[in-house]
Parts: C-alpha cells; structure tokens; sequence
C-alpha cells in the first residue's frame, strides 16, 4: 500500500522546492510506494535504478531524466547495480507569481492536472547536449552552500527544467492546445476547474455553470475550447486520476472506489479504467503495489 509522505522542512521552515542526492547501493526492501504533494525531477548521475510510478517501471540510467507528477504513487528501487542520482522535488505553485499571466498558470495547470499521458522520462540523447545536466548540479551546490537567497536560485531553476519538459512536451505535441494557453475567457476556466477539484465526485455541468455565474451551454462551449477537452470528459479524467491513487493507497473495493469518486456503477467505471489505462482496476492495483 502507498503512504502519504508530509510537507519537507528545512530547519523548521516548510519547503515549496527541496534537493536531495540518492545514493542506491544495494536491495534492501521490497518497493514502498509513496505519495506527496510535490512534483519530483529525478536525473540519473551513475548506475541503474528502476523507477515505478503507479503500474509502470522506468529505467533511471546515467544522464536520463523521470519526472513524477504530484500525489503519484511511486518508488525507486535497486535494479542490480550501485547508482546514484539527483532528486528535485517541488510544489507546483513555485510555478506561479502573485500576479502571474493566465499562460503562466496554464503552464503549471499541465503540471497539476495531468489533462492527458504525456511522455514522462527523457533520455541522456536527448539531455546532454542541453543545460539540464548543469542546472541539476547547480542546484546541489546551492542546497549545500545555502549562500543568501538560495531558495530563490533553487525556484529559478525548477523553472528552467520544467521549461525543458514543457518545450519537450510541444514538440511531442504539436497540438498542445494553444487555446488554452490564449483564451480570452481563462478567468472561467479557472474557476470551473477550481469547482471541479472540490466537487469532481457529485456534481454536473448544471451545477458547476451556476457556481460559475453563466450558462450550462456557455460553460460547455468555453470549456472545450479553452482546454481541448469537453466538461465531461474532464470530469472523468479527474475521477479516474483519484481513483488511481486510491487504488493503491487504501484497501477499499473496486467497487466502493468507484462510488466514492463519483461513478453510478462498479461496472461503469472498470469499463472506463480499462479504456483509459489499458487494465482494470484489479490488476492496477496488483501490479502498483508488487503483489
């Protein structure tokens, strides 16, 4: 079963970004998966480490980069070989400004929403003619000298590599829905995504309009162009998320799981599972936690 794992702290002081050096020298344990709040950045410095995020295994090698969303189930584990590696964990909102612009938001948005499965491990091919190597030690040395205004080196630098994932993600991508990131009626958006996120087990489109101060076909319409989505289907992708995370972090039924976030039937749901992930619930749950 996965574990939630608390807010970082550094001398009684809560971490929005936090550097860590792994050093993975032997198999000592059975996987135990977490979760956090962070987003996490991992880079391979020696060695050979599998990386499992959910029901998928990664190979984190030197010079390879993984990324694990926030509140993802996961783990590293000994894959035969000593290695070592650079751990960079941050909270979405370091992304943010106080007043920052709504493609700024939007950017973090990809982050903290996972709307869609984009491409998560980025290989020493693709990385090493490029600045990322660096940055991951620059930040080693600013976590361990802590010279003045550290924490804000630190939060520059997350940009810079989240920059890379996002550029990564547009060439992937090349639909990456600029509507969204241009659309003059972001403000809506944003408050029927906020909604969605407290509500996304009992709610309809009716509902949400109405919190939302305009129409159910105002919002429809708005909504699938802002994000390349339909409501419904945002909705669904928002339940399904959570009931990943579910799956391997409690011990209630597929079908108990399923009524929780929010779908009619046990049946309706595995359907959907199966559609969205390619297993059911069951054996997402088997292989996430190594049984």
């Amino acid at each position: 079963m996965a574990y939630y794992e608390s807010k970082a702290n550094r001398n009684g002081v809560p971490l929005s970004v936090q550097y860590i050096l792994i050093h993975l020298r032997e198999k000592s344990r059975r996987s135990h998966l977490h979760y956090h709040e962070y987003a996490e950045l991992l880079f391979g410095i020696s060695g050979s480490a599998r990386v499992i995020v959910g029901e998928k295994n990664f190979e984190l090698s030197e010079g390879t980069m993984v990324l694990i969303y926030p509140n993802e189930p996961h783990d590293v584990v000994f894959a035969g070989e000593e290695s070592c590696y650079h751990v960079v964990k941050f909270l979405p909102q370091v992304l943010l400004s106080g007043e920052q612009s709504y493609p700024e938001y939007a950017y973090a948005f990809l982050l903290m929403e996972q709307m869609r499965e984009r491409r998560i491990c980025f290989s020493r091919g693709e990385l090493e003619d490029t600045d990322v190597p660096e940055i991951f030690c620059g930040m080693r040395r600013e976590w361990e000298n802590q010279r003045f205004g550290y924490e804000l080196s630190l939060r520059a630098d997350v940009t810079r590599l989240f920059l890379y994932v996002l550029r990564r993600w547009r060439e992937d991508q090349e639909d990456l829905t600029e509507e969204f990131f241009l659309s003059a009626k972001s403000e809506l958006i944003r408050r029927a995504v906020a909604y969605v996120q407290v509500h996304y087990a009992d709610l309809s489109e009716e509902e949400t309009a109405e919190a939302c101060g305009v129409s159910p076909a105002y919002l429809s319409r708005t909504f699938k162009k802002g994000m390349g989505a339909s409501f419904s289907a945002y909705v669904t992708g928002v339940r399904l998320r959570e009931s990943r995370r579910l799956l391997l972090t409690t011990d209630e039924s597929v079908t108990d799981i399923a009524q929780t976030v929010g779908f009619s039937t046990s049946a309706y749901f595995i359907a959907r599972f199966r559609e969205r992930y390619g297993v059911t619930p069951h054996r997402y749950r088997t292989v996430g936690k190594g049984e």
